[in-house]
C-alpha cells in the first residue's frame, strides 16, 4: 500500500515468526520506534507504551496506527496493536516487555509498570546501562512486590537506528551476539530463547558483565569533549564518527577502555575490548580495522550519524552519570587506578558546569557499595547477597 509519499510499503508479518505473540515496547524514542517497528513487521502483536508526559512523541504513530520502517532490516509499514500511555493496557496479556528508555528513566518506568506486572512475564532492559536490572529489581521490591518477573538487561541496544520523521524509523545496523543477562543468572537462557526468532543475543555471565560492557559509555564522552569547540561553534551538521573520530580521539578512547578492562579483570569477568565488541557486533556489515580509529573513521554504519549540536547531549548527560561515573566508582572500590577516565568525567563536569558524578547512578543505588568482589558477583547472579 502507499505510505503517503508514493512508496509501496510491505505490511506486517513478513517472516511470520512472531505470529500470535504479544510484546510490549516501552519508550517512544529512537530505540522504542526501532524495536516496535521491526517486531511488528515480523508478525508480533506490538503495544508501544510511554509515560503520559511523553505522549506527544506517540501521537503521530497513534494517529497512523503504524510506524514506517526502512533500513537494513527491510522496508515496511509496521502496524501496531496499541499505542498507549496506560500502563495497565500496555502490560496486560503481554509475554514480555522490552524497556528501551534512557537510563535516567528506568526507575520511574519501574514504579509505573511494577504494580501491573505478573511473575510469569519477562522485563528486558535494552540497554540496562550501568545497573539497570538491579535498579528495576530494587524498585519492585520497594513497592512490596514479592513475586517479581524475570528481569534482564542487554549490554547495549540491538540496533543503530534513529527516527525518520515523526512516525518512522531508519535502522542502519544490527548487532550480532549482543550480551544479555538475567537476574537470576540461571534464567538467562530463557531470555535468549524468547527473542531467538528476532535477535541474536549471547548469554553473559551476569548483569555485572552487561553493565560493564555498554559500548556507549566508553565510546562517546571523550569524543564529545575533544570535539567540543567544533560542536559549539558549528552545531551538528557533520559526520561525528568519520570527521570527529581522529587518531588522537581514538588513543584517548582506547586509554579509557583499558581502564574499564582493568575493572573487568579485577572482577574475574571476561575482558572484551571496545574494538573487539565493534568487530563482533558489526563485522559482517562492513566494519573492519585494527584500531578504534580505523574502525570508527571508516564504518559505513556510523558515517551518516550527525554530531551532537550541543554539549547538553546524552553522550555526556547519560553516558557519563549512568555509565562511566559508576564504573569509575567501582574501580575505586576495587582499588583500580583510572586516571584517564576520571579526567574525562572531571573535564565534562567542568564543561557543563555541574558535577556529573552526583547526577546519575551510584553504587549505593544499585546495591554494590561496600561489597567485596564475591558479594558483588553473588548479588548480580542471584539478586540477593
Amino acid at each position: 500500500m502507499p505510505d503517503g509519499r508514493g512508496f509501496a510499503m510491505a505490511e506486517n508479518g513478513r517472516s511470520g515468526k512472531g505470529d500470535g505473540r504479544r510484546f510490549t515496547v516501552v519508550g517512544g524514542g529512537n530505540a522504542g520506534f526501532g524495536l516496535a517497528g521491526d517486531l511488528a513487521l515480523r508478525g508480533v502483536r506490538v503495544r508501544l507504551f510511554d509515560l503520559p508526559e511523553f505522549a506527544a512523541a506517540l501521537e503521530p504513530v497513534q494517529a497512523a496506527g503504524a510506524i514506517r520502517v526502512r533500513g537494513v532490516r527491510g522496508e515496511g509499514l509496521a502496524r501496531l496493536e496499541a499505542v498507549t500511555t496506560d500502563p495497565a493496557e500496555a502490560v496486560a496479556g503481554s509475554e514480555l516487555l522490552l524497556v528501551a528508555v534512557p537510563a535516567y528513566g528506568q526507575e520511574a518506568m519501574a514504579r509505573t509498570l511494577g504494580p501491573h506486572l505478573r511473575p510469569d512475564q519477562m522485563v528486558i532492559l535494552m540497554p540496562g546501562s550501568f545497573g539497570g536490572a538491579l535498579t528495576f529489581l530494587r524498585v519492585l521490591r520497594d513497592l512490596g512486590i514479592d513475586e517479581v518477573p524475570l528481569i534482564a538487561e542487554c549490554s547495549s541496544f540491538v540496533f543503530a537506528c534513529k527516527k525518520d520523521g515523526p512516525d518512522g524509523v531508519w535502522i542502519r545496523g544490527v548487532k550480532r551476539g549482543l550480551p544479555v543477562a538475567a537476574i537470576p543468572a540461571g534464567d538467562t537462557a530463557r531470555v535468549v530463547a524468547a527473542l531467538a526468532d528476532f535477535y541474536e543475543l549471547a548469554p553473559a555471565a551476569n548483569v555485572l558483565f552487561t553493565s560493564l560492557n555498554n559500548i556507549n559509555h566508553v565510546a562517546h564522552p571523550a569524543q564529545v569533549l575533544m570535539n567540543a569547540g567544533r560542536i559549539e561553534y558549528m552545531g551538528g551538521d557533520w559526520s561525528f564518527d568519520h570527521e570527529g573520530f581522529t587518531p588522537s580521539v581514538g588513543r584517548v578512547t582506547e586509554a579509557v577502555d583499558a581502564e574499564r578492562l582493568a575493572v573487568v579483570k579485577q572482577l574475574g569477568l571476561e575482558p572484551v575490548s571496545l574494538l573487539e565488541w565493534y568487530l563482533r557486533f558489526y563485522g559482517d556489515q562492513g566494519v573492519k580495522g585494527n584500531s578504534l580509529y580505523e574502525v570508527t573513521h571508516t564504518s559505513p554504519i556510523w558515517g551518516p550519524a550527525r554530531a551532537p549540536d550541543s554539549l547538553e547531549h546524552r553522550y555526556l548527560t547519560e553516558d557519563l552519570p549512568y555509565g562511566l561515573a559508576p564504573i569509575a566508582e567501582l574501580g575505586a572500590q576495587l582499588g583500580v587506578a583510572m586516571p584517564v577516565t576520571n579526567s574525562v568525567i572531571t573535564l565534562a563536569s567542568a564543561a557543563l558546569g555541574r558535577d556529573l558524578r552526583r547526577e546519575g547512578r551510584s553504587l549505593a543505588q544499585v546495591g554494590l557499595a561496600g561489597l567485596d568482589r564475591d558479594a558483588m558477583i553473588r548479588l548480580c547472579e542471584t539478586g540477593r547477597i
